[in-house]
């Protein structure tokens, strides 16, 4: 499905290359066997999302380019609406909408809707949380605003926040496409984003990647920031640490950005890390969970999210 909704755009002529990541599957018969000439097929080691964008994008000859994974459909008029949007302010660079989330397992059916807004400051919307989530899905590329902020980082769990950062900080311009979803994105066991520990670590690596090139204000002090909360929720989390792991973590929460960890903040992280599970659930520690609470809100969101 995912090469035929690419196929099938109401927008005329499309170039389709085909980037397959050492599938161990039919793939290599059936794509150029199923869909011959009407696109471009090139095989390569395995190297990730990231690695499959870069060398994609350096066979694509086209003025505009749109990224597809392999469990994502184009809606059939996502490239002709988001043209429209560039036609309207030819200074754009990076035109994003919503993207429909689907499970397609047996059960009942559902579906998230990752909806997005116009965004004012999308730097500053991408360092404060509870931060915008582009899907790469539902973004179309300038090729002048790839080739300024350059190739993909494979070394990323996840690399497209790291992109997002990179676009937003090189002072590429993104627009906004209103209407219904511009893709639909399949949910299943097994997918990266379902990986809760690395995803948390993932996003940590990339904000603390931003920090060596993010200088100016308030940017880096709302990154700064972010980083902080995003320690401290991991250590409170215990996601795969010990105890002595943790406290090493919520000191660095602390050392990060001290007005946002504040002494009393880091003091309750030790108890909650210290004390028994039990002990922390008790009513004398309600005001304790308040403050975790009042800390860690928008983040929270941010992450389960980005969960999905």
């Amino acid at each position: 499905m995912t090469i035929e909704s690419a196929l099938h755009q109401s927008y005329e002529p499309l170039e389709v290359i085909v980037v397959d990541n050492s599938s161990t599957d039919a793939t290599p018969c059936e794509v150029p066997r199923r869909f011959g000439n009407r696109l471009r097929y090139i095989r390569q080691p395995n190297r990730g999302d990231a690695g499959a964008y870069n060398a994609g994008f350096d066979l694509a000859r086209g003025e505009f380019i749109q990224f597809v994974d392999g469990d994502d459909v184009l809606a059939p008029n996502k490239i002709e609406k988001q043209l429209e949007v560039f036609r309207a302010n030819a200074e754009l660079d990076i035109v994003y909408g919503d993207v429909r989330m689907f499970q397609t397992m047996a059960g009942v059916a559902n579906w998230t809707d990752h909806a997005v807004q116009p965004e004012d400051d999308m730097l500053k919307s991408l360092t404060t949380p509870p931060a915008i989530l582009l899907n790469t899905l539902g973004v179309l590329f300038h090729r002048r605003a790839l080739e300024k902020v350059g190739p993909w980082d494979e070394s990323l769990y996840i690399s497209d926040m790291d992109y997002w950062l990179r676009a937003a900080w090189a002072g590429c311009r993104f627009g906004h496409c209103p209407g219904g979803p511009m893709g639909f994105g399949r949910l299943r066991p097994g997918q990266m984003s379902k990986d809760l520990s690395a995803m948390a670590h993932g996003i940590e690596a990339v904000w603390a990647k931003a920090l060596d090139y993010v200088m100016r204000e308030p940017y880096r002090s709302l990154l700064l920031a972010s980083i902080a909360h995003w320690r401290f929720y991991q250590a409170i989390s215990r996601d795969k640490m010990s105890k002595r792991e943790a406290l090493a973590k919520l000191a660095l929460a602390r050392s990060t950005r001290p007005e946002t960890i504040s002494a009393l903040d880091y003091a309750v992280g030790c108890l909650r890390v210290i004390l028994p599970a039990g002990f922390v659930h008790s009513s004398w520690t309600r005001a304790i969970q308040r403050s975790f609470i009042r800390l860690f809100d928008g983040n929270l969101r941010y992450f389960r999210r980005a969960r999905s």
